[in-house]
C-alpha cells in the first residue's frame, strides 16, 4: 500500500508540477520531462561507471586510448553541460558499441574502432554520446518510467472489484501499450536528437560534419555484413540506418555553417590498425539466449559445431548462416568461411 501510495503521489505531482519539471534541451529547444536533479544525475552516472570499470576489462592499446582522449576532449570543450565530469574510457570488447552514462561518462568498445577508422569517425561517435549527456536523455527516460508506472498503478487501483489475475493482465496490456505507443518512439526521437546535436558539436570542435554520414554508411554496411536485424522498425530503440543517414544529409547544411577547420589540423589518423591482426578473419556467433555477439578467430575447416563449442554457446534450435549478407542453408557440420555470421532459430 505504501508503494502504491508513493506512485499515486508521484503521478499527481508530475501532472500538477509538469511545467516546473520541464526543461529545455540545448540546441534543439525541445521541452522534456525531467524529475532528476543535475547533482543526482551526476552521482548516478559516476557510481554506475565506477562499477562498470571494475567489472569490464580496459583496453591496453595506448595509441587508441590517447586518440580517444584527444577527440573526447575536443568534443567536451564545445558541449553545453555545466559541472560535467567528463570521462572517456576505451573498453576491451569486440562489440561495435559505445554508450554514455549521465553526467558525462562515455565508454567506447574496441570493436567500434574498425568502423570509426579515423579521428573524424570517432568524433562522430563521441559527439553523439556527448549529446545524450547534454540533453539529459538518461534522466528523461528514468523520469518517464516513473510517471508511466505511477499512472498505471493509479489506473489499476480504480478497479477495486477486479480480481488479481485480471488486474495483472490489464497491467501487462498497459505496459505493452505504453512501450509501443510512447517509450520506443521516444527512444528513437532521442537517438535522432543526439545525431542532430552531435553533428553540431563535431563542427564546432573542428571536425567536418560530412564525415558523420560516411561513418553511418560504414556502420550500415557493417550491420548488413552481420546479418542485419529482423526486428520491425516500430519495435526498435534506434532509427533504421537508412533513415538516420537521410536525416543527417538533411541536417548537414545547418552544421556546416558552424564548421571551422583548425588552422593546424592534424593529418588523418587511422585507428583501425590498432585492432588485432586477425580481426579480418573472424566469424560472429549470436547467442540465442542473450543475443550477445561473440567474435572468434576463423580457422580453415572450422564448422558451425566446432565454432559454437569454442564460443561456449548451447544452441536452442537449428543454425542459420549468413554469408556476405545473404542467408545460406546450414547444419552443424557446415564448413564456415571468414566473415560468416551464425545464429540459431
Amino acid at each position: 500500500m505504501r508503494f502504491l501510495g508513493y506512485f499515486k503521489c508521484l503521478s499527481i505531482a508530475a501532472l500538477l508540477l509538469g511545467p516546473i519539471a520541464c526543461t529545455t534541451v540545448p540546441e534543439t529547444g525541445r521541452s522534456q520531462l525531467n524529475l532528476i536533479s543535475p547533482s543526482m544525475e551526476r552521482s548516478m552516472g559516476r557510481s554506475a561507471f565506477t562499477n562498470l570499470k571494475a567489472s569490464t576489462p580496459l583496453s591496453n592499446d595506448q595509441n587508441a586510448t590517447a586518440i580517444l582522449q584527444r577527440v573526447g576532449s575536443r568534443i567536451a570543450a564545445v558541449a553545453d553541460l555545466p559541472k560535467a565530469q567528463w570521462e572517456f574510457v576505451l573498453f576491451e570488447n569486440s562489440q561495435a558499441n559505445a554508450f554514455c552514462l549521465p553526467g558525462g561518462k562515455v565508454g567506447v568498445y574496441t570493436g567500434m574502432l574498425q568502423i570509426t577508422q579515423t579521428e573524424a569517425g570517432l568524433a562522430t561517435v563521441l559527439a553523439h554520446e556527448v549529446a545524450h549527456a547534454v540533453a539529459h536523455h538518461g534522466a528523461e527516460r528514468f523520469s518517464r518510467v516513473l510517471v508511466v508506472q505511477g499512472v498505471g498503478l493509479v489506473l489499476i487501483s480504480q478497479f477495486t472489484k477486479m480480481d488479481a489475475i485480471s488486474k495483472n493482465a490489464l497491467m501487462i496490456a498497459y505496459g505493452i501499450g505504453t512501450t509501443l505507443g510512447s517509450e520506443l518512439p521516444h527512444s528513437r526521437l532521442q537517438e535522432s536528437e543526439a545525431d542532430r546535436i552531435g553533428l553540431i558539436y563535431m563542427a564546432r570542435a573542428g571536425y567536418d560534419p560530412a564525415e558523420a554520414i560516411k561513418f553511418w554508411e560504414r556502420f550500415a554496411e557493417y550491420n548488413r555484413a552481420q546479418g542485419g536485424s529482423s526486428t520491425p522498425w516500430f519495435l526498435r530503440t534506434h532509427p533504421l540506418d537508412e533513415q538516420r543517414i537521410e536525416d543527417l544529409k538533411r541536417l548537414l547544411p545547418e552544421a556546416q555553417l558552424q564548421y571551422r577547420p583548425r588552422g593546424t589540423e592534424e593529418p588523418p589518423v587511422t585507428i583501425a590498425p590498432t585492432l588485432p591482426k586477425q580481426s579480418s578473419k573472424t566469424i560472429t556467433l549470436i547467442n540465442p539466449k542473450t543475443g550477445e555477439r561473440k567474435v572468434i578467430p576463423w580457422k580453415p575447416g572450422m564448422t558451425i559445431y566446432t565454432a559454437r563449442r569454442k564460443a561456449g554457446i548451447r544452441p536452442t534450435g537449428p543454425p542459420q548462416l549468413t554469408r556476405a549478407g545473404k542467408p545460406r542453408p546450414a547444419k552443424p557440420a557446415t564448413t564456415l568461411k571468414a566473415g560468416d555470421v551464425v545464429r540459431w532459430k
